[in-house]
């Protein structure tokens, strides 16, 4: 039983320094922007949102990696959506919700994840989730 607690102890303290690590801010650069950037600063507000939601959507790691696997240059693709007229990237920026990234089967893998750490829990006796028939 003393291995089992260790082990138990040891997954928890590996999540928790996850969960911990994860809401530490990122570093963010500043620079001197160009000129054009400095044009296209004073377009419309909501030409800029919609370039700002695009240009973070193909930011993404995910989106990189599944572009990169098209053949298709993540960089060329920022700089053709910054070209796009108006009323396009109105409707790309609108189409990014329905839109998945690398697959179309997101919520089938978070319940089979879910699944797998409630399985991995009630193994190790941190939670019983599932019935026993031990006697």
């Amino acid at each position: 039983m003393g291995m089992r607690l260790a082990m138990v102890r040891g997954i928890i303290g590996v999540s928790l320094a996850a969960l911990v690590a994860a809401g530490f801010p990122l570093s963010a650069r500043a620079g001197m922007i160009t000129t054009q950037a400095a044009i296209d600063a004073q377009g419309s507000p909501q030409r800029l949102a919609d370039l700002n939601r695009v240009e973070a959507t193909l930011a993404r790691a995910d989106v990189r990696a599944r572009l990169q696997a098209l053949g298709v240059n993540p960089t060329d693709a920022a700089a053709r959506a910054a070209t796009l007229p108006d009323t396009d990237l109105a409707r790309l920026a609108k189409g990014l919700d329905n839109v998945p990234a690398g697959g179309d089967a997101g919520l089938l893998e978070l319940v089979g994840f879910v699944f797998l750490v409630l399985l991995l829990l009630d193994y190790l006796d941190v939670v019983h989730v599932f019935t026993h028939h031990k006697h």
